[in-house]
């Protein structure tokens, strides 16, 4: 190993039973390719700080960040990516452009498998379905 680790963040902001996305613009590393939106953390950030941030300079919009949905990480090269994604709600209108995606959409959460992911957001796509319906239920039996 001894090679690098970056970690990054994810926000899955679902509504619905759909969740949103984005897809990279050709022109940056993975493009084509959809992902949660969401980015690097900073040295010295929180990683939900770092979400918020995140969202705001790719969005322009505000968010309310939750719980930590699911972590994962993955090998790019002699790097290790870490990516923790939590549950985030949109504070105002939908975001209708991106500084990195050239798509933005709402994907249905049983239809997530039929996009083409970016390999960083791979791994939590198969378990999102059952993370959600069971974070749902969780919900309910709190209230």
């Amino acid at each position: 190993m001894g090679g690098t680790t970056i970690r990054v963040v994810g926000a899955i902001i679902e509504r619905n039973g759909t969740v949103f996305a984005g897809r990279r613009n050709p022109d940056r590393s993975a493009g084509g390719l959809w992902e949660f939106p969401g980015g690097k953390v900073e040295p010295g950030e929180s990683p939900e700080a770092a979400l918020t941030r995140e969202i705001r300079e790719e969005l322009g919009s505000d968010v309310a960040v939750g719980e930590l949905i699911d972590r994962s990480a993955g090998e790019v090269g002699s790097t290790t990516i870490e990516l923790s994604c939590y549950a985030a709600t949109l504070l105002g209108p939908d975001p209708h452009f991106s500084t990195d995606h050239d798509a933005l959409t709402w994907i249905a959460v049983e239809e997530l498998q039929d996009y083409d992911w970016a390999p960083g957001d791979v791994p939590i796509i198969a378990r999102l379905p059952e993370l959600l319906a069971s974070r749902a239920t969780r919900t309910q039996a709190c209230r």
